[in-house]
């Protein structure tokens, strides 16, 4: 198939979302009846870097977005099971991507139980939003 158009290049330009890589290219896990992935980390597992994307052009200033835990979602708790590393990710000027950092802790063991850490993506509280379908990434810590 072939067509001609005027204008061949596509470029979108309007609103600027923000999304996990991870969410992206990982299935949702419907078999417990979630919208987002959850990923197996072992316990104690240590710093971990998710990847954010920038949708949208890139800016030419430096970025802060600022995500939390989904305190509905999860079962792990702060202190005990992680620590979050300021709990904003920095988008570089002239770039689509930045690092979410956290820390998976070690907690005391329990044979045969896991909890889950269900990060959300917040945006930068102006015109930088979260993609509503990739704005959630879940963790199960196996103790």
């Amino acid at each position: 198939m072939s067509s001609c158009f005027k204008d061949s290049q596509s470029v979108f330009d309007s609103t600027y979302l923000v999304e996990f890589q991870d969410a992206v290219v990982t299935s949702p896990a419907t078999s417990l009846g979630k919208t987002y992935p959850i990923i197996s980390v072992a316990n104690g597992a240590g710093l971990q870097t998710r990847r954010i994307n920038l949708v949208g052009r890139q800016r030419p200033n430096q970025e802060s977005i600022k995500f939390s835990v989904d305190a509905k979602e999860s079962t792990a708790v702060e202190g005990v099971h992680y620590t979050l590393e300021g709990g904003m990710v920095t988008l570089p000027a002239n770039s689509s991507f930045g690092d979410c950092k956290f820390n998976i802790l070690r907690a005391p063991s329990a044979a045969g139980t896991s909890v889950v850490l269900v990060l959300v993506l917040e945006g930068n509280g102006s015109d930088i939003k979260p993609n509503e379908n990739y704005k959630r990434l879940g963790f199960r810590i196996t103790l």
